[in-house]
């Protein structure tokens, strides 16, 4: 919904610079209230913009696909943002490629920005001047080790739709260790390639079927993350 005060704005021959803001919020994936928020770009000061109070880092991204369509199937923007520092590459191993995430894009004019932006302040800041289009991260659609992208979609296509709500990798389980998924709490057990040992700060999961086996036992029902039947399909 855009209001009034919008309209008129862009109704004028020279319309001010629409700003882009986008916020990635995993909480549901994560379970604790965790949002990024990030512009490709800086304010008047070079620093960080600030809108409704929030700072919003200066960080390659760019959405692209948007459009207003009232028939057929809606459009599937793609999002693509820097994997500096390897940050997308961990997160995606973490929690299931950010799959469910739902971003979120703000579109300002800037001259309705948070008086902090501007050096001398501004006596126009409005902070319920906006457009707003919420979307889920559909899937991944690449990772390397400059740049990850991803496909979204409308809320209302993916509620229920994906199947199961996650990658489906045969031998490797997707679960952090020791986390409320993975249910082991107990000591020290064996490393990443399965060694067995009694170090804590060594302790640590290979997320394969042999590494469940070693902290639940070879008959117990195994918390797996996986998928292993999957492999067996032609």
């Amino acid at each position: 919904m855009i209001s009034q005060k919008m309209l008129i704005e862009f109704s004028k021959i020279e319309q001010d610079t629409i700003i882009e803001l986008y916020e990635v919020d995993l909480t549901d994936i994560i379970g604790e209230k965790t949002i990024f928020r990030f512009h490709n770009g800086l304010n008047e000061l070079r620093q960080s913009i600030v809108w409704q109070g929030h700072v919003y880092d200066p960080y390659p991204i760019k959405v692209s696909g948007f459009q207003k369509n009232g028939q057929g199937t809606s459009n599937r923007p793609s999002m693509v943002v820097s994997n500096a520092f390897g940050l997308i590459t961990g997160l995606s191993r973490n929690y299931d490629d950010l799959l469910g995430a739902i971003v979120t894009r703000h579109q300002v004019l800037a001259q309705f920005l948070d008086s902090v932006n501007f050096e001398e302040g501004n006596n126009k800041a409005d902070s319920t001047q906006e457009i707003l289009s919420r979307y889920i991260i559909e899937r991944m659609t690449t990772l390397n080790s400059e740049t990850a992208s991803f496909e979204l979609a409308l809320p209302c296509e993916s509620d229920g739709t994906l199947l199961p709500a996650r990658v489906i990798i045969a031998h490797t389980c997707c679960w952090k260790y020791r986390s409320a998924e993975c249910g082991y709490t107990c000591g020290a057990v064996a490393d990443e390639l399965d060694n067995l040992t009694n170090d804590i700060t060594k302790d640590k999961c290979s997320h394969s079927i042999n590494g469940c086996r070693l902290r639940f036992g070879k008959n117990s029902i195994l918390p797996f993350g996986g998928f292993p039947s999957s492999a067996k399909l032609s």
